[in-house]
């Protein structure tokens, strides 16, 4: 009997240890992230590489957080300020404790110049680009003899320029299907009765696509100039598509 009672004030005494020493290292650990809470300060953001803007013109609209307590950050907040930026399509945040912010951007990339007062440039989608510093980075096709009227083009919004969204879908086909031709691209534009005029940046050539059936067009235009070989489509002064199943050249002077 004596060795039960024994045996019970062990027991009774390991789970008090156990109870003490439990509540102890909670409230060790309720100290110490109280503590770590208060000193989670952001000291720095990590931006993802950047290939159209540097990444400073990003940082700049999130500096005023720099020195803020990170748990008490609104990442919610903190991608909707980057992502109102024209140059941005979308933006993931997260936190990296203890004191930095890690930010990923997926940026809009011009595939446009809109010659317009003043020159904007426009993505894939038809949104609109301003002229910042890095016009001039860009070796892009000039989008000619569109209406002008600025309210057409609201800065970080799709254009409501129904002509310059319908040439910017076909330079995306052309970019996507056809590259050379997309990079020895000069200048798109519209004449008056809406039909597609491509100019070469070699010589020039004139390309005229015409109003309808653009994707056959072009198909026919880029098997051509594979048959052509060696010859160049910019040996000639310009290529005519707009008739049925023939295209109309003119051989350049020499």
């Amino acid at each position: 009997q004596m060795n039960k009672n024994s045996l019970n004030k062990w027991k009774s005494y390991s789970l008090l240890f156990l109870s003490i020493t439990v509540i102890t290292i909670i409230i060790f650990c309720s100290f110490w992230w109280s503590s770590f809470k208060d000193n989670a300060i952001l000291k720095t953001f990590s931006i993802s590489k950047t290939n159209v803007l540097d990444q400073s013109n990003y940082k700049i609209l999130i500096d005023q957080y720099l020195g803020c307590n990170i748990n008490r950050m609104n990442l919610t907040e903190i991608s909707s300020i980057i992502e109102k930026h024209p140059y941005v399509k979308a933006a993931r945040i997260s936190k990296r404790f203890p004191s930095l912010i890690k930010i990923e951007i997926i940026e809009r990339e011009p595939i446009a110049i809109l010659q317009i007062e003043p020159m904007i440039l426009l993505d894939k989608e038809g949104f609109v680009l301003p002229k910042i510093d890095n016009l001039n980075n860009y070796n892009l096709p000039i989008m000619t003899n569109f209406n002008p009227t600025s309210s057409l083009y609201p800065t970080g919004q799709k254009t409501l320029s129904k002509n310059v969204n319908y040439c910017i879908y076909w330079l995306k086909q052309i970019k996507k299907s056809y590259n050379p031709l997309y990079e020895n691209l000069s200048e798109m534009k519209m004449n008056a009765n809406n039909e597609m005029e491509l100019i070469l940046a070699d010589n020039p050539t004139h390309i005229y696509l015409g109003q309808n059936q653009l994707f056959a067009r072009i198909n026919t235009l880029k098997e051509f100039e594979i048959q052509l070989k060696p010859n160049k489509l910019s040996d000639f002064n310009y290529l005519d598509m707009r008739y049925k199943n023939q295209i109309i050249v003119k051989n350049r002077k020499i």
